[in-house]
């Protein structure tokens, strides 16, 4: 195996293991119908940070980088989603 592939496999595993980070607070957001504990302001930087290195990913061609992102922001877009949702539920 070439250097360059093993660290694209790291890569890879590692934008895996941060979309995997978010799950736990999805499921517990949907589960309590309640998103009083999340911050609307963290998630809108987050997303827009997360937009920002999508758009440097794309120009750059880094597939890693897109794959990784676009999860990332799936995930941030669905709790973001969730807070709209069950915020009068606070």
């Amino acid at each position: 195996m070439e250097i360059s592939a093993a660290f694209e496999i790291i890569g890879i595993t590692g934008s895996l293991i941060i979309c995997a980070s978010a799950i736990p607070q999805v499921v517990k957001t949907y589960r309590v119908k309640r998103s009083r504990d999340l911050s609307i302001v963290y998630l809108t930087v987050l997303m827009l940070g997360m937009g920002l290195l999508q758009s440097y990913s794309v120009y750059v061609r880094d597939f890693v980088f897109i794959f990784g992102n676009t999860l990332s922001m799936l995930s941030t877009g669905l709790l973001i989603v969730l807070w709209f949702k069950y915020r009068e539920q606070q």
